[in-house]
């Protein structure tokens, strides 16, 4: 049950809109670093941690902030194969393979500015014998890091056109199916079919968690970034946009939780299936719609909208 409740909530935190492992952000230029190192030296010039650092350390600190990962870090190969290739002062100097599945981690990172394939090559290493270098965009295309959590999202958000669309179709065949009764009514979904909170409160939060993360892509990218390279389940260690993000991901999979439960003592076997079918369906649909909008701006106004319409809805039903 509890590896149920993870990828359930895992479902609802990778219904993405943009890629994972293949957006990380370019390294910043020189000015950026001049910044950086201006912040050091004055804003927290009483940290003589801070102070002491060298200019290699304050490149790795720069790199791990906008790429998200850096030395000792460790990826799981998901490609075919990938090639790896020695560079100066190499020690193998012969071209080698790593295959899918292979662990393996990051041992250095090389800036080369006048290089014309790419200007940040990343050696990794997945055993003695089988290390090299690898164009850094080469390899985040051909990895994900090394967590479950981490492989289940890109899982996801590589396939998500697939499993939101199936979803979407099943909720339209499922209501298609439930009956001439449904079909003479006025309203797609008919939430007064059982009497409970649940279902019309799962798509409020569908609604709320699709703009939560549409907000996410629009004003701050790289929280979406850091948390695919380090993801944990425990809002309590994340920033609070992303935090607001993981605790709706697990209060919409409490609200599903009790849908089921009502609908077993409501429905028989297959009214109940069809039932939480369309529930499914009508909350990826508006998931998709709220999501999409939010990215150009007037999901901000649809969503106060939606959550308004569901409300009136059930405080008619609840005075006749």
């Amino acid at each position: 049950m509890r590896k149920l409740l993870y990828i359930l909530l895992l479902v609802f935190v990778a219904s993405c809109v943009g890629n994972t492992s293949s957006d990380a952000p370019a390294v910043s230029d020189s000015d950026t670093m001049k910044t950086i190192v201006n912040i050091v030296d004055t804003a927290v010039a009483e940290d003589t941690t801070l102070l002491a650092l060298t200019p290699q350390q304050v490149d790795s600190l720069m790199f791990r902030i906008t790429h998200h990962y850096s030395e000792n870090f460790n990826f799981i190969v998901k490609a075919d194969s990938l090639t790896l290739v020695p560079r100066d002062g190499d020690v193998i100097t012969d071209t080698c393979r790593i295959y899918d599945n292979d662990a393996v981690v990051v041992a250095a990172i090389k800036f080369v500015p006048n290089d014309t394939i790419d200007s940040i090559w990343v050696k990794v290493a997945h055993d003695q014998m089988t290390m090299g270098w690898i164009p850094e965009h080469e390899l985040l295309k051909g990895v994900t890091p090394d967590d479950p959590i981490s492989q289940i999202l890109d899982v996801l958000s590589n396939s998500r056109v697939i499993w939101m669309s199936a979803l979407v179709a099943i909720g339209f065949i499922a209501f298609f199916i439930g009956g001439r009764k449904r079909l003479r009514k006025p309203l797609v979904l008919q939430f007064d079919q059982m009497d409970s909170i649940y279902p019309p409160l799962f798509i409020v939060l569908v609604a709320i968690m699709a703009s939560l993360y549409a907000s996410v892509q629009n004003f701050v990218p790289e929280f979406w970034q850091e948390y695919y390279y380090n993801p944990t389940l425990n809002p309590l260690v994340l920033p609070p946009l992303m935090a607001t993000l993981v605790v709706m991901a697990w209060l919409l999979i409490i609200t599903f939780i009790a849908i089921i439960d009502e609908v077993y003592h409501h429905f028989y076997f297959l009214p109940g299936i069809t039932y939480i079918a369309e529930i499914l369906g009508l909350a990826m649909l508006t998931y998709l719609v709220i999501s999409w909008s939010t990215l150009f701006y007037f999901g901000y106004l649809l969503l106060p909208m939606l959550i308004a319409g569901i409300i009136w809805f059930k405080m008619s039903k609840f005075r006749s």
